[in-house]
């Protein structure tokens, strides 16, 4: 498919363990967009010694948010594309991304992963390593705590479901991304 014309910030977004990160790099690579994901700003940070304190899980999640829309507000002054990669289960965060394309006059897409079969996401999370250095694999309690501050979209999205396989993923997201 290539890259894409116009500028866009593509967010992908969904519990931990649908697939999100697999697809978002999967995506960021056909279309030669640079892929941000709060996991990896979250684990840098945890790596270089913050959060060493009670409530550093709080305001490392906090961190992580701001660091991703500080890199989205950069590529969108500088007119690149960006692909975010998180939950983003706070509405307050969305309008802000929301608000930095209608600034900069970006296309907004939003993909939301889910899996709809619990026992593969219960086994996906299980068998899970992930090679990040300062990142603790998510456990089943953590996508059920997260999946109950999970505000719902109410917003144009996709929704792609990772019971389906990562290739038939990647060309519907690809599809739904095409310019038409």
């Amino acid at each position: 498919m290539g890259k894409i014309n116009i500028v866009e910030l593509i967010i992908f977004t969904g519990l931990p363990g649908t697939g999100k990160s697999s697809l978002a790099d999967a995506v960021g690579r056909e279309l030669g967009v640079p892929v941000f994901a709060r996991d990896w700003l979250v684990a840098t940070l945890r790596t270089a010694g913050f959060g060493l304190h009670q409530n550093s899980a709080r305001i490392l999640g906090f961190a992580g948010y701001e660091l991703l829309t500080t890199l989205a507000w950069r590529q969108l002054s500088l007119g690149q594309s960006a692909i975010l990669d998180c939950v983003l289960g706070m509405t307050s965060t969305r309008e802000r991304w929301r608000k930095l394309t209608v600034e900069y006059s970006a296309g907004w897409r939003v993909i939301e992963c889910i899996c709809s079969n619990e026992e593969i996401h219960r086994a996906r999370l299980q068998n899970r390593r992930r090679d990040k250095p300062g990142w603790a694999n998510v456990t089943w309690e953590t996508v059920e705590r997260l999946s109950a501050d999970y505000a719902p979209w109410e917003q144009d999205r996709l929704v792609i479901d990772s019971v389906l396989s990562v290739d038939d993923n990647v060309r519907t997201v690809l599809n739904h991304l095409r310019p038409g």
